[in-house]
């Protein structure tokens, strides 16, 4: 433990909180530890696995790393982080967008429109211009899969990108609300003294008491704890309102009240959050009882292996050499006349039987659990086109659904976060349309994948309609409308349409030279011959 220096004066009401509410969300962690550290053995077993924050962790690697026997953790954990960072923030393409507020009036979002689009492409160009991506996959793996994952965004300098930083889990303590919402969040960071005023920044350490100061720059090697807080100032109804405070070693050094949608730059993500507990239940702690399994199966089949390929042997004792430490390839031993069938094997091993262990079942069941059963061919012919995007689609809606809250916890909030910096560096203006700001609209993988089932309605219905009723459906249907909603529908924004004049002109100019191509033909002037 860090040496803690003397208060110069008994805590405020607002120091006794912030460390009675750190204390209660400590607390929330410590009743599931066990299966947490589980967790980070089957998925992360190098990694440090002190996941309390009230002491400064190890830097010596865990003792058991080397007792795990299977590597099925590794593989499925990367697969889902995969799924979830193509599924709901994929880097090529916009993965939100901003739309009317509630209560806007019908047609006022019109004018406002075009600004949104721009302010929105401002956004993902920060978020490429930041280290977003990078981060991303070291604050998921194997947190979010465990089902709880935090993220630090902010700004250091006006001059530099936007900062992103993952947060451990054994840094992260949080906190439910009164509506079940994450509430109370705190990052807990154990360093050393002489890195404490870089990471508190120059605002905040001027304000440190001189005494505390001192303490630091006299013991550079000894670690501190520094906390970041935040908690929801719900009294404040007319914005979002959040009481920050930052603790040095227990001392209250700094506290402000920031509001604003997005203000808070500790970002807390869930995946498959309920209404009893703080954290997310992910499907790396979902699929401990089969990890348990397969981890023993692993260790069963390397023995009968073993056995196998080298099984015990008995031999008589008077024959020749001791051969206790076994027989080598290709050796030849002596034996005295009438032992010759006396060196034999005790029993034959039975074979391996993956069956026997139900292990192909379990690993089965874990892919679909961590959502990365992709479609298989059920059978010998190959499925068709249609069968296919059907299977991707339903593989879609299936992680939609749990991952709803996250959605709206993690990328959602991540591209509000980066449009408060951007508005408040003046970078891009508030929206803002008779007074109602405007909201972000999330579009998420079962949201996107009900959208391509009413795109292929769509062209099923244009195939049975124009094939039933084809002049009547070229005469009432609208044909640029019809291609405008269709591209909308589908986020489609590199395909251009010529202006309707122009459109005009050309299906005129069309029409000539087909008319001009089936005219026919005038009859030859020449005589034929006579009857």
């Amino acid at each position: 433990m860090a040496e803690n220096p003397v208060k110069t004066q008994d805590a405020n009401p607002l120091e006794r909180e912030a460390i009675a509410r750190l204390l209660a969300a400590r607390t929330q962690k410590s009743y599931r530890e066990q299966e947490i550290k589980e967790c980070y053995f089957f998925a992360s077993p190098m990694r440090q696995r002190t996941i309390n924050s009230m002491s400064e962790p190890s830097r010596a690697p865990p003792l058991d790393a080397g007792e795990l026997n299977t590597d099925k953790a590794f593989l499925l954990c990367g697969d889902f982080i995969t799924e979830v960072v193509n599924g709901y923030m994929p880097e090529a393409q916009p993965w939100c967008e901003l739309g009317p507020g509630m209560d806007l009036p019908e047609g006022a979002w019109a004018k406002v429109d075009d600004t949104a689009k721009k302010n929105t492409a401002k956004v993902f160009n920060a978020m490429k211009a930041s280290n977003l991506y990078p981060e991303v996959t070291k604050s998921f793996n194997p947190d979010l899969a465990i089902g709880t994952a935090a993220m630090w965004i902010d700004r250091l300098h006006p001059s530099q990108p936007i900062r992103c930083v993952a947060v451990p889990f054994r840094e992260l303590e949080i906190n439910s609300g009164p509506h079940g919402d994450v509430d109370d969040r705190f990052a807990v960071r154990w360093t050393r003294n002489c890195y404490a005023r870089e990471l508190l920044g120059e605002e905040i350490w001027a304000k440190v008491d001189e005494k505390i100061k001192k303490h630091v720059a006299d013991k550079g090697e000894v670690r501190c704890q520094i906390v970041w807080g935040f908690w929801r100032k719900w009294e404040d109804k007319s914005n979002e309102c959040w009481q920050h405070v930052v603790l040095l070693d227990n001392n209250l050094v700094h506290d402000v009240e920031i509001k604003g949608e997005g203000c808070c730059p500790l970002i807390v993500m869930r995946f498959n959050p309920n209404a009893d507990w703080v954290f997310g239940f992910g499907p790396l702690w979902q699929g401990l009882p089969s990890l348990r399994q397969i981890d023993e199966a692993e260790l069963m089949l390397q023995e009968n292996a073993e056995l196998a390929l080298r099984p015990p042997t008995t031999f008589p004792n008077d024959s020749f050499t001791m051969v206790e430490q076994g027989l080598e390839a290709g050796m030849s031993y002596p034996i005295q006349p009438g032992t010759e069938n006396a060196i034999k094997n005790i029993y034959a091993p039975p074979p391996a039987n993956p069956e026997y262990y139900a292990y192909e079942q379990r690993m089965k069941d874990l892919r679909k659990l961590f959502f990365v059963d992709l479609p298989e061919q059920s059978g010998d012919t190959p499925p068709t086109a249609t069968q296919w995007v059907d299977e991707l689609a339903r593989a879609q809606r299936r992680i939609g659904t749990p991952g709803l809250p996250f959605w709206r916890e993690g990328p959602a909030s991540i591209f509000t976060r980066f449009k408060y910096l951007l508005e408040k560096a003046g970078t891009i203006a508030p929206i803002q349309v008779n007074g109602v700001t405007v909201a972000t609209l999330p579009r998420n993988p079962a949201q996107a994948a009900a959208e391509l089932q009413e795109v292929a309605m769509f062209g099923k219905a244009v195939s049975l309609l124009g094939g039933t009723f084809p002049e009547e459906f070229k005469a009432n249907a609208d044909g640029r409308a019809t291609m405008e909603a269709v591209l909308k529908k589908m986020r489609v924004t590199l395909l251009v349409l010529r202006d309707k004049g122009e459109v005009a002109k050309a299906v005129d100019q069309i029409a000539k030279l087909t008319m001009g191509r089936h005219a026919p033909e005038a009859p030859d002037a020449t005589p034929g011959p006579a009857a």
